[in-house]
């Protein structure tokens, strides 16, 4: 029988020779199956457990938000009689206070409006006041804040948002 070069280096070797050799292979696998196997499959159930942990935070978040949602639903107000958008856009904002720059139709049938210098406390309230109110609500909406703070507003209305 011809000895393969591996086991004639083996035989070569002193029985000590042989031991030490062997718990250095021992220990090199388990380094290798620590470190190589299990660190990383340990990190990564880990790192599942933390994304599973925040889906289901994020799950419970959009379910409280989803049955707040129906129950905004379930019990808003009717919307007031039906009025066109320039109605209904001028009659909330003098009802919130606003003076609107600029009024004028648009070719969609809703209606433009500009306003400038309101506070974020006038202009939110009021958009979402003309929404539950009269189911009004902005096709387009673009808000600036200049230097002093306060805000200036130009908004397209198209029609009913329910």
């Amino acid at each position: 029988m011809i000895a393969s070069p591996v086991i004639a280096w083996w035989e070569a070797r002193t029985r000590r020779e042989q031991v030490l050799l062997a718990v250095l292979a021992a220990g090199l696998g388990l380094f290798i199956l620590w470190f190589g196997v299990h660190r990383p499959l340990a990190q990564a159930r880990a790192d599942a457990a933390l994304r599973y942990d925040r889906a289901l935070r994020d799950e419970a978040v959009v379910r409280a938000a989803a049955l707040g949602i129906r129950a905004l639903e379930r019990g808003a107000p009717a919307p007031k009689a039906a009025a066109s958008p320039a109605e209904a856009v001028s009659a909330s904002a003098a009802a919130a206070g606003l003076t609107l720059g600029r009024v004028e139709p648009d070719p969609g049938g809703g209606v433009r409006v500009a306003v400038g210098g309101v506070s974020p406390g006038q202009l939110f309230p009021w958009l979402a006041a003309l929404q539950q109110d009269y189911g009004v609500t902005p096709a387009h909406l673009a808000v600036v804040k200049d230097a002093q703070g306060t805000l200036s507003a130009d908004a397209t209305f198209g029609g009913t948002g329910r």
